[in-house]
């Protein structure tokens, strides 16, 4: 292989691969980028892939001697940046020994036969939508923070997908606490689709998606979800197994009602967040009364004090949160534009519901902690 191109064009077409390379596995071939030439259109092919999600993408180059390759990512990637000037050409010979080099400077670096790559899936989908990469960004956004992060439940580790005609939903549970955002209006859904998308692949979609009002196309294939960007396709399995009935987890009855202002809220929990770290980990506390709600947080660092202005409904009680947890659900609720939550309680062992007054977009449940 001998091909040269553009430094920044190629640079490009590297970044979105080094999200999804496997860079502590036992496979060497999946911390490498594959490189493949196409000769017809003149060029170069980028695929990573560490076997739940992977990206392709390419770049224009003056091949002078196709062929395909493996080298080591996170290498091409510096030693490409490292060189001088505008243009890079790489080449590799029949040992698959790669040089790289602009200017006056030149590295040599090993590297794989491209046929050692693992077999990559059909990148088409049987179905699919399309939605405003924008939205589908903050969707995620506010729903993949709540998934497992251990596989004592692998289903649980990912994001449950369910679409409906017009209508889709995200939910994200980990047993502690539940995110749930629905967006209607949305074309070409394909009807009563269901899958669960890992969450890691979320967290590297998110860091890919501009937030912007772009159309993006999400195609839906047997095993996996593909997502076509401009200039390069994301590209993820789904988590096998079936995922919980979460809707039990919502409370039967609801007995008490809090209406709060979102920035009051977010204010107060960022303000108790100064005080909890490692060491000093304690629950706040609620304590709700016909006239208010008063939040109170003892740790080892200190002790806030705080009245939240508010409309209460129903009957007082005191009940103790994960701070961290409550603010991970205002932080996505915030997202939606909601001016006000509502917070509904039933007891001091029961579940709390965080909706909003009016809207019908965003649904969390945060299970309390016992207050010693």
């Amino acid at each position: 292989m001998r091909i040269c191109a553009d430094k920044k064009t190629m640079l490009d077409a590297v970044a979105p691969c080094l999200g999804t390379v496997a860079t502590r596995s036992a496979s060497e071939m999946l911390s490498c980028l594959h490189l493949k030439c196409d000769e017809e259109q003149g060029k170069v092919i980028i695929t990573s892939f560490d076997y739940t999600k992977g990206v392709r993408s390419s770049f224009a180059a003056d091949i002078q001697e196709g062929g395909t390759l493996l080298v080591d990512a996170l290498k091409f990637n510096a030693m490409c940046r490292a060189l001088p000037g505008d243009k890079v050409t790489v080449e590799a010979d029949v040992n698959f020994n790669v040089t790289l080099s602009a200017g006056g400077a030149k590295f040599e670096i090993g590297g794989l036969n491209g046929d050692l790559f693992p077999a990559m899936p059909v990148l088409e989908g049987e179905k699919g939508f399309t939605m405003p990469r924008g939205l589908f960004r903050k969707m995620l956004q506010q729903v993949v923070f709540a998934c497992a992060t251990v596989d004592v439940k692998p289903i649980l580790t990912g994001i449950l997908f369910e679409a409906d005609e017009e209508k889709l939903s995200m939910c994200g549970c980990d047993g502690f606490r539940l995110a749930l955002r629905k967006e209607h209006g949305i074309k070409g859904l394909p009807i009563e689709s269901r899958f669960v998308m890992p969450a890691r692949s979320a967290q590297e979609l998110i860091k890919l998606l501009p937030d912007d009002d772009e159309e993006i196309r999400i195609d839906l294939a047997f095993r996996h979800i593909i997502v076509f960007f401009e200039s390069f396709t994301f590209f993820t399995r789904y988590v096998d197994g079936d995922y919980i009935e979460y809707q039990k987890s919502f409370p039967k009855e609801t007995k008490t009602h809090v209406t709060v202002p979102m920035d009051a809220a977010l204010g107060c929990f960022e303000r108790c967040a100064l005080l909890i770290d490692e060491r000093a980990r304690s629950p706040i506390r609620f304590e709700v009364t016909e006239s208010g709600l008063h939040v109170v947080c003892r740790t080892a660092n200190g002790r806030i004090d705080e009245e939240i202005p508010c409309r209460v409904e129903g009957e007082g009680m005191t009940v103790g949160f994960n701070n961290r947890y409550l603010l991970d659900a205002l932080h996505g609720a915030a997202g939606t534009g909601a001016g006000e939550i509502l917070m509904e309680l039933n007891s001091p062992l029961a579940s709390m519901i965080i909706r909003s007054p009016e809207r019908e977009d965003f649904l969390y449940v945060v299970v309390p902690m016992r207050l010693t």
